[in-house]
């Protein structure tokens, strides 16, 4: 017994000599997110004397040990006893970007890459022309987006008009730090005795669809019809190298009962917006097409264009006239497809709108006889 004690001890006699400094990372209470924060560091040197050294830190995905970024400090006269690092003892510290799959913010100032990470510290002791490691800490850290996928339509307890709604979100955040930015989607239904956090938890989906590389999802035609008579609920997983990151809140909504005479009267006297993305607006269309347009350039007309969407193969539809005269400022422009050749009850179509200067809006709408 008394043997192995003075093994034991001169083991940690061996490595205390060995490793002259001893480092401690000190994460930020909400954990990393920026660079600057990577140097949150306290040294002890347990050596007699003074010492010039430098840090060297590696950050490695834990999933599959590639490296993602390098950093290297100036360098540090570290005193006897213990030192608190502030930032501007080891500026200007030194990156370099590891394997070209991960987005690594050139700034020295930049956002870290979020995922599963093991840091690793290294001190290096540089007198004349010997490099001595003194001392070596690592650490698995994770860093997570400032903000989550937030989710934006159909809003929260919202009661939606069509049977087949148009999901859309926006991606977290920060979107820069995101390499291979791709998104789950899951749809339940939530029943009477439970909220809809616990139906996405306990629930079989009504429907799912994972990897989608766009911030919008447009319930298939091939999927059955939702209920009216049914509470549903939706959230967002956003997964960055295929390992999940964040989930958004989980939202809930209904869709809307109509009686025999309702459907008809959708849409009377609304007007919808144009925006510069494909799927970020939604409309419902009962055979007069109603938008809003702000003429801005006081050119004379605008250029109409109508595409199917809801096959595979985006099919476009023959106008009566591809021209809509328009005048300065904010104009109410209304479309009559009822006559329009190849409008099929409850397809989706996207209305594509360019002006003289080749700018294009856009609205999505299911069209209804």
């Amino acid at each position: 017994m008394k043997k192995i004690f003075l093994f034991i001890v001169l083991l940690f006699v061996g490595w205390h000599a060995h490793a002259q400094v001893v480092l401690n990372l000190q994460l930020p209470p909400l954990g990393l997110t920026i660079k600057p924060q990577l140097w949150n560091l306290s040294l002890v040197n347990t050596s007699a004397q003074d010492l010039q050294v430098r840090i060297e830190m590696v950050m490695t995905d834990v999933s599959n040990n590639q490296r993602v970024l390098t950093g290297t400090s100036k360098l540090i006269l570290l005193p006897r006893g213990v030192k608190q690092l502030q930032l501007s003892d080891v500026m200007p510290i030194t990156y370099n970007p590891g394997s070209p799959g991960y987005a690594v913010d050139p700034s020295p100032e930049g956002f870290l890459p979020i995922g599963l990470f093991n840091i690793c510290y290294t001190v290096i002791r540089v007198q004349s022309d010997e490099v001595d490691r003194l001392g070596e800490e690592c650490e698995t850290i994770e860093v997570e987006p400032i903000s989550p996928p937030q989710l934006m339509m159909p809003l929260d307890e919202e009661q939606v008009d069509i049977t087949r709604p148009f999901f859309a979100w926006i991606p977290p955040s920060p979107f820069n730090t995101l390499n291979s930015l791709l998104f789950d989607w899951v749809l339940v239904e939530v029943q009477a005795t439970q909220s809809p956090a616990d139906a996405i938890q306990q629930n079989v989906p009504v429907l799912s669809r994972q990897n989608i590389s766009f911030t919008n999802l447009q319930y298939p035609l091939s999927a059955p019809e939702l209920d009216s008579s049914k509470l549903y609920a939706w959230r967002i997983t956003a997964k960055n190298n295929m390992s999940p990151i964040a989930n958004s809140e989980v939202w809930s909504f209904r869709v809307r009962r109509y009686g025999p005479d309702t459907i008809a009267a959708t849409g009377t006297g609304y007007f919808a917006k144009l925006y510069r993305e494909e799927g970020a607006a939604f409309a419902i269309c009962t055979g007069v097409l109603r938008f809003e347009y702000l003429n801005e350039l006081n050119s004379a007309a605008i250029n109409l264009r109508l595409f199917d969407i809801s096959t595979a193969m985006r099919k476009q539809i023959t106008l009566d006239s591809t021209d809509q005269q328009v005048r300065l400022g904010q104009n109410f422009v209304q479309v009559d497809l009822r006559q329009t050749s190849g409008m099929i009850h409850k397809h989706m179509y996207l209305l594509e709108v360019e002006n003289a200067r080749g700018e294009k809006r856009y609205l999505k709408f299911e069209y209804r006889e």
